[in-house]
Formats: C-alpha cells, sequence, structure tokens
C-alpha cells in the first residue's frame, strides 16, 4: 500500500527529529548560562558594598579622598587588602584580564590622565553590568558610571583582578589567625 505524500511528511520530520537528537535534551535557560562563570566571592560584593558608601547619596560621612586611587586603597584597606599608593603602580598588581567579557565585581579598571595616551592615570573598581564606581575629582567625588560612555571608552587601558582565589584564601585564613 503507497502511503500518499501529504500522511508521509510529517512522520518523516518527527522521525527524523528524533533520531537526530533534537528535542533529546531540554533547552537550557538564561539561568543555565549564568552558573558557568565563576561565582563572586563575598569579599568581591562587601568591596563593591564599601564603595558605594562614599557615594554622596547615601549619607555615610567618610573622609574625602584625595584622588582616585586613594579611593580605591581606602575601599581595600577595609577589607585587608594594602595598595600601591599610585593608580600607575595598582596597574602591576594582581592578574591581568585580557578580555572585557571576563570583568567581575572588584577588578579594577584603569584608563589613561586627561590625555588619551597609553599611561595609566586612573583606576576605578568595576561594579557590575559596565559600571564602575570611582573619585571622579574634590568637586564631584565618588561616583558610578558606564564604561561605555564617550570619555572612559576612549580611555580605557586595562583590568586588573586583585580579588584572585589565591589572594581570597590568604585574607581568610589571616583572619581567621586573629581571632
Amino acid at each position: 500500500m503507497k502511503w500518499p505524500l501529504a500522511w508521509s511528511t510529517p512522520f518523516l520530520l518527527v522521525g527524523t527529529l528524533w533520531f537526530s537528537g533534537c528535542g533529546a535534551s531540554a533547552p537550557r535557560r538564561v539561568g543555565d548560562y549564568l552558573s558557568e562563570r565563576p561565582p563572586l566571592s563575598s569579599l568581591a560584593k562587601a568591596v563593591v558594598r564599601t564603595a558605594k558608601k562614599y557615594l554622596p547619596e547615601e549619607g555615610v560621612p567618610h573622609p574625602s579622598p584625595l584622588d582616585c586611587s586613594d579611593f580605591v586603597d581606602k575601599v581595600f584597606s577595609a577589607h585587608g587588602m594594602k595598595l600601591p599608593r599610585t593608580a600607575a603602580a595598582m596597574s602591576i598588581v594582581g592578574e591581568r584580564i585580557k578580555n572585557s567579557k571576563e570583568l567581575r565585581m572588584g577588578d579594577l579598571v584603569f584608563f589613561s590622565g586627561s590625555r588619551r595616551n597609553r599611561i595609566v592615570g586612573h583606576v576605578g573598581i568595576y561594579v557590575n553590568n559596565g559600571i564602575f564606581i570611582h573619585f571622579s575629582r574634590p568637586e564631584v567625588g565618588v561616583t558610578m558610571e558606564s564604561l561605555y560612555s564617550d570619555y572612559y571608552r576612549k580611555r580605557y587601558l586595562m583590568v586588573r583582578r586583585v580579588l584572585t582565589d589565591q589572594i581570597i584564601t590568604t585574607l581568610a585564613s589571616a583572619k581567621k589567625s586573629h581571632k
């Protein structure tokens, strides 16, 4: 007996999909991709929380930082990490992150100074979703800005990760030994 073409097409399609593996696994959700990223350390979250306390709208009194690197140093010092004094010196500490897609909360972002050169002149702390927090200038204070704004995009130089697993483990063990 011959099957009409109209009847056989759906069966062929379903059979092909079934045996080819399509539908054999559940489709992936957005959350599945997010779980592949390394988990944020509680220290990175704490660093960002401390940095946000310097925002004027928070109303938490803090001594005003002298400059951007002083701000970053004060934030990390509050969590037991001493960083070098200048942005240029900070730019050689930690692990260099070559791909900006790998940015993590608490990473240090570096920019050229007021001119468009390749010399480190400014530093901030990466928050999330393309946003970083930094001490802009005395009349402005601490602000959060987008890495993608024209000003900072043109001056972006690099990212350094100072909150590496090794440093976090060392800080945690030092904290335990002081208790």
